[in-house]
Order: C-alpha cells, then sequence, then structure tokens
C-alpha cells in the first residue's frame, strides 16, 4: 500500500490554505486546531485585544499581594537586622521599605513589559486570522464525501512532494510546489460549493412533486461530485507513477552500490550488479517520463 493509498483512510481532511497567502499566515493556520476554525463562509471574526492595563491586572494583583505580604514581615526583618547590623530599629525598617517600594516599581515595568509582549503576540494572531479569512477551508466546510475527496487529494499531494524524486529535482519540482497546493485549493473550493449545495437541501420532500425535485438537485448535484473526483483521480495517477518511478530509482541505487564493491570474492556480485543496472536505468527512464507526461497534463504550464 502506497503513502497515499493509507492515508485515505483518514476521515477528516486537513486545513487547506490559498497558496496565495503569506507564508506567516500558512504556518499560523496549519497550527491552529482545525474543529476550532471558524468556517470561512461565516463572517469574519470581530475579535479584539484587551486593554494593557486590563490584561495586566492579574499579574499585578499578584505582584501588589507580595508586596503587603513582605511589608507585614518588615517588623521582624528589621529587627533582625538591626541587631546584627547594630542599626536602630527605625532605620533598618526604612531601609527594608525602600527596599520594596524599588522592588515594587520594577516588578510592576517588569509585568507591564511581559503582558506588552504577550498581547502584541495575540493581538497578531488575531490580526492574522481575520486577513486569512475566506482564504482558508476547514474540515466543517465539506460534506462527508467530499471530505473523502480532499482527504484523496491531500495525500496524493503528500506523496508526491515528499519523494525521493521530488528532494533529487528528477521531477518538474517547481511545477510540484506551486501546481499542487493551487490543484489542491481549486478542488477544496469546488468541494465546498458542492457541500453547501448539499447542505442547503431540504432533507426530506413535503411532497410527490417536491421528492422528484429533489431526486433531480441530489442527481445533478451528484455528477458534479464525479467531475470533480475525476479530476482527482488523475492527480492520483500522478502520484501513482511517481510512486512507481521512485521504486526504480531506489533499485537503481541499490545496484550502483553493490557494482562499486571492491574484493575478489565480490566480483561476481559486482558484475551481476552492473549488468542488471542498465536495463533498471531504462525502467527508470521511462518511469519518470511517465510522471512527468502525467504531471505535465495535470498542471500545464501558462
Amino acid at each position: 500500500m502506497t503513502t497515499y493509498d493509507s492515508a485515505r483512510a483518514m476521515a477528516t481532511p486537513r486545513v487547506t490554505v490559498d497558496p496565495s497567502l503569506p507564508e506567516e499566515a500558512k504556518t499560523f493556520l496549519r497550527r491552529l486546531d482545525p474543529a476550532l476554525l471558524r468556517s470561512a463562509s461565516t463572517p469574519a471574526p470581530d475579535i479584539a485585544a484587551p486593554g494593557l492595563l486590563r490584561s495586566a491586572f492579574r499579574p499585578l494583583r499578584k505582584l501588589a499581594g507580595l508586596m503587603l505580604g513582605t511589608v507585614a514581615l518588615c517588623p521582624i526583618f528589621a529587627t533582625l537586622y538591626s541587631e546584627v547590623a547594630s542599626l536602630s530599629y527605625w532605620v533598618a525598617l526604612r531601609s527594608l521599605l525602600w527596599g520594596c517600594a524599588l522592588f515594587a516599581v520594577l516588578g510592576f515595568w517588569v509585568v507591564i513589559a511581559l503582558t506588552n509582549e504577550r498581547m502584541g503576540g495575540r493581538h497578531r494572531s488575531a490580526q492574522l486570522l481575520k486577513e486569512s479569512h475566506g482564504r482558508y477551508l476547514g474540515p466543517a466546510e465539506f460534506m462527508p464525501d467530499a471530505a473523502m475527496v480532499l482527504v484523496r487529494v491531500q495525500a496524493a499531494t503528500d506523496s508526491v512532494l515528499g519523494s525521493e524524486l521530488q528532494e533529487q529535482g528528477l521531477l518538474d519540482r517547481d511545477l510540484n510546489l506551486t501546481g499542487l497546493p493551487a490543484f489542491e485549493w481549486e478542488i477544496a473550493q469546488a468541494l465546498a460549493a458542492y457541500s453547501r449545495e448539499v447542505m442547503s437541501l431540504p432533507a426530506w420532500p413535503a411532497g410527490e412533486k417536491a421528492a422528484r425535485v429533489l431526486d433531480a438537485g441530489r442527481a445533478g448535484l451528484g455528477r458534479r461530485l464525479e467531475g470533480i473526483t475525476d479530476r482527482v483521480a488523475l492527480l492520483e495517477q500522478y502520484a501513482m507513477l511517481v510512486t512507481m518511478a521512485g521504486i526504480s530509482y531506489r533499485e537503481r541505487e541499490q545496484l550502483r552500490g553493490l557494482g562499486n564493491r571492491d574484493g575478489a570474492a565480490e566480483e561476481v556480485l559486482a558484475m551481476m550488479a552492473r549488468d542488471s543496472e542498465a536495463s533498471v536505468i531504462s525502467d527508470l527512464d521511462q518511469a519518470l517520463a511517465a510522471a512527468r507526461e502525467a504531471g505535465a497534463a495535470l498542471f500545464p504550464k501558462q
């Protein structure tokens, strides 16, 4: 079973994002829990960041409690200090109070600085989510049948982009890096539109005539899904050809390693490996040509 075949068993697709989004936004969206993302078809989320002092109120309250407790213990500390340092009680107490005041001022500004930094991160997250609205599609956007089709797209995409041939530059690397995410986004949009149409249909007909209309509507939507699925099958065929070419590539590399071995005892083994390498190279060339042809047909250059 290939990588993308096994991934088809997944029930939930990952979040699909518009390839034209900035990388910062893509990374941010993919780190979020898909179940917590609002549907891109709903109004944009209105997320207001809390004020600085309001955000700092809780840590400042803790700091104030710490300071009050310290002040309450100051007489004890002052007595001990005056005995050790031969200072008067009031001088020692005044020194401790000044120290506590300085600690309070420094603590206040540390809390404000940390809160400000934390708020900046939260505000940026809210800003990214709002700017990306309508340019991502979460799992809740899709009916189960559409979600499974999208899972197939994502599994085939991962299989191609994660292949050795892609890493070694034996495929059209740039075309895959741009074409596959664009294809996924295009298919996801079509599946989301299909899902919205299905969700908008009544669950039960109110009468015989309504039943005929609903049946015709469902049939039309079924044909639309079949058309989308046919395009996905072309992508899966491309991924399968890449997988088969990858097998030939690994066999060629193994035979090259065997053919380069030294030692009289291994001379026959090396000779057999070199003899077999030629036919494997021919198979690899044919497999690569078929994969490139399938990729060019799937993502025609503009």
